[in-house]
């Protein structure tokens, strides 16, 4: 059995944030966004990740053009562009 690495773990872990959100935002496209607890708690419940370290991949996602983070109205909105 091969061991990853820490960067490893980490690349594969925000690819499947991702994967959770772009695909539940494709499930809502119609509405064009998803509510942000809801996804934190699912990704949660998936992964066994916890808040803080969802919310540092969100960011990271953001930052990279995936999505934009609606704090305000608590909100995960397909990016524009």
């Amino acid at each position: 059995m091969v061991r990853m690495d820490g960067a490893e773990t980490r690349k594969e872990r925000i690819s499947q944030v991702a994967k959770t959100i772009q695909s539940a935002l494709f499930q809502n496209k119609e509405v064009g966004w998803v509510s942000l607890s809801k996804m934190v708690a699912k990704i949660m419940i998936e992964t066994g990740l916890t808040k803080h370290k969802i919310v540092e991949y969100l960011e990271i996602l953001q930052s990279a053009g995936q999505f934009q983070i609606d704090l305000e109205n608590e909100k995960i909105v397909r990016a524009s562009g």
